[in-house]
This record gives C-alpha cells, sequence and structure tokens, in this order.
C-alpha cells in the first residue's frame, strides 16, 4: 500500500470513528514555547518531537493554527530530558548542575564524581549557562548511576546540606532539567488521590501489560496517565509484592520516581531496601560456585556417571552432595568471617 493510499485510509477510519485528525495548535505551540524558553535550540526540539526546524518554526508564530493530532500527543509527551538526549551543540546546564548537587548531597566528593565520569568540577564552583549536550549525558549517566547509592563522605554530605542541595528523591526525571522547577523535599502533606479522578481502565491496562508496555520493536505503546492514575498503579502493583524497579519499568519512571511516591503516600513495600528477591541466575550461579567446590570440600570425588545427562541416582548424588558442600561452607563462614574463598 503506498504511502498517499495509507494515508487515505487512516483518514476514513479516523473520520468514521468521529476522530479528529487536526486540532487547535494552541496547546502545542504553548509547549514548544516553554521548551525554547528554557533555553533549548529549535533545532533539538524539533529532532526531539519528530518535526522540522521549519514546522517548529511556523507553530511558533501562528502561521500553523493546527497541528495533526499526532503531532499534538508528541509534542505534550516530550521531556526536556528526552530532547536533550538527541541534541547536538549544547543545552542549558541546569539539570547538570542539579544532578551534581544531588549526588553531593548522598556525600560524593568532586574528586569521587571526576574519577566516575562527570566533567570537571567547574561545573557547580563556576557555573556557566550552557554545556555540551554530550557532557550534560556525561552528567546524566552517573547520575543514574550513583543516584540510589550512598556516598563515602560524610563530610560533603554535610556540607551539601547547610549549602542547600537536593538530594535525588527531591527531584523528578521530567523536571530535572526544568528551570522552572522546584526540588520536592517533602515539606507538604499530601492529600490521597480522588477515585472519581482515576480511570481504571487505564490503570487496570498498565497492571496488566507491566513492562510489556514496550514492544521490542522498540515503540513506546504505554498509556498516559494522570498523576491520581500513576499513584493508583503503584498501589495496585506493591500490593501484589512488586519491587521499586518492577513498578518503575510498568510505568516508565525511574526507581528513584517510585521510591519518592511510597514515601511521600506511605504506601508499604514488600522488598525494603536493602533485600533482594531471589534472582534464579544467582542461583544457577551459586549452583556452579558449589560444583567447583565440591571436591574439595566433600569427601568422595566426583560422583560416577555424572556429565551432560546424569541417570536419577547420580542425580540425587549430586544433589546430597551439594548440600553437603552448602553446610561446609555456611560452617566455614560462621567460624571465619569474611575468609571463605
Amino acid at each position: 500500500m503506498s504511502n498517499r493510499k495509507a494515508w487515505e485510509v487512516g483518514y476514513v477510519r479516523d473520520r468514521a470513528r468521529g476522530r479528529r485528525r487536526y486540532v487547535p495548535a494552541d496547546e502545542t505551540r504553548t509547549r514548544l514555547r516553554d521548551l525554547t524558553q528554557a533555553g533549548v535550540p529549535r533545532a533539538a526540539v524539533a529532532a526531539a518531537t519528530g518535526l522540522s526546524d521549519t514546522a517548529v518554526a511556523h507553530i511558533l508564530d501562528g502561521r500553523h493554527r493546527q497541528v495533526q493530532h499526532r503531532t499534538a500527543e508528541r509534542v505534550a509527551a516530550v521531556t526536556l530530558t528526552q530532547v536533550y538526549d538527541q541534541a547536538a551543540g549544547h543545552v542549558p546546564t541546569v539539570g547538570a548542575v542539579r544532578r551534581v548537587e544531588a549526588l553531593m548531597a548522598l556525600g560524593w566528593r568532586k574528586c569521587d564524581l571526576l574519577a566516575e565520569g562527570v566533567p570537571p568540577a567547574q561545573l557547580v564552583t563556576r557555573p556557566r549557562h550552557r554545556i555540551s549536550a554530550s557532557a550534560w549525558r556525561r552528567v546524566r549517566v552517573v547520575y543514574d548511576r550513583l543516584s540510589m547509592t550512598p556516598g563515602p563522605s560524610p563530610t560533603a554530605r554535610a556540607r551539601a546540606a547547610a549549602r542547600g542541595y537536593a538530594p535525588p528523591l527531591a527531584w523528578d526525571d521530567d523536571t530535572i532539567d526544568d528551570p522552572q522547577a522546584r526540588p520536592d523535599r517533602g515539606d507538604h502533606t499530601t492529600q490521597p488521590c480522588d477515585p472519581g479522578d482515576v480511570d481504571q481502565v487505564a490503570v487496570d491496562r498498565v497492571v496488566t501489560a507491566g513492562a510489556s508496555a514496550v514492544t521490542s520493536a522498540g515503540c513506546d505503546t504505554r498509556i498516559r496517565l494522570t498523576p491520581d492514575e500513576v499513584l493508583a498503579v503503584t498501589w495496585t502493583l506493591t500490593g501484589r509484592g512488586e519491587s521499586d524497579r518492577e513498578v518503575a519499568t510498568a510505568l516508565g519512571v525511574s526507581t528513584r520516581t517510585v521510591l519518592r511516591m511510597r514515601q511521600q503516600h506511605g504506601i508499604p513495600t514488600a522488598h525494603p531496601a536493602g533485600v533482594r528477591r531471589s534472582d534464579p541466575r544467582d542461583l544457577i550461579r551459586e549452583s556452579a560456585s558449589l560444583e567447583a567446590t565440591v571436591s574439595r570440600i566433600a569427601p568422595g570425588g566426583d560422583a560416577p556417571g555424572v556429565g551432560a545427562n546424569p541417570r536419577g541416582s547420580d542425580r540425587l548424588h549430586r544433589s546430597m552432595r551439594l548440600a553437603r558442600a552448602a553446610v561446609a561452607l555456611d560452617a566455614r563462614a560462621t567460624a571465619a568471617p569474611g575468609r571463605v574463598r
């Protein structure tokens, strides 16, 4: 089917469903103006929204009074982080500075951040208005890696607190690059969501889809949820025993966002900090490690006939030897903590 024919078929279907192909451009213009006023180059906005530079300019100056429905949805959903991810040249430095300050609030020193790959520490001590997009991405990668890990320096943490640096949990990933955004330090009373404002069908679809909301082809099919619906999904998935990481994957947000949401709304979790559920791959590695140590810990040598396809009696024999090896390892760990090899 040619592109023209596909467009005509889609147009006829939209008309039959009562869906307008074009919508007023007012909201799209407002969103594009917010992005450009935040210091984002028009070329970067165009690349992130799938529009041409000319189309962005025509929408901003009012020459385009209507835009396609899909264009309006795409522009409304784009965030500054997504824009900077695809940007070339230079971008505003505000988001990078906030990320570095947040890591310092966790106790990471400038020398630590420099060693992890953050550009020179002048980023905070001598702030600039713009940095290269590649430097911004380097900061974001380090931030994503360290933002849930306490730093090694209590002194750096105390100094950051004295300077008023907001920690990572005070920032939302979608707004940390927005100059107008302010950190959420948790010093307010959160009102429970109104069930009447929640589309239960949308909540159920996200809960059912989970991580499969993003297809293998890379096409994002997640449903756009309101804040109350995001909270409802978090309550539901957490109540089913899902971890913060699994909830974050289903919602398309970071683990920090889920943790902050739980803390604000008092949502309990079955996976407290520092406790991990057993990963089958970990069990396989542990089993292989135990088998490798059987010969020097458990007596008796290799069981006869234990190969790629052992018989039932051989499997039972090997399981017993692995159990004895595990008991021996536990005994050694209890007798000399930290010295098991």
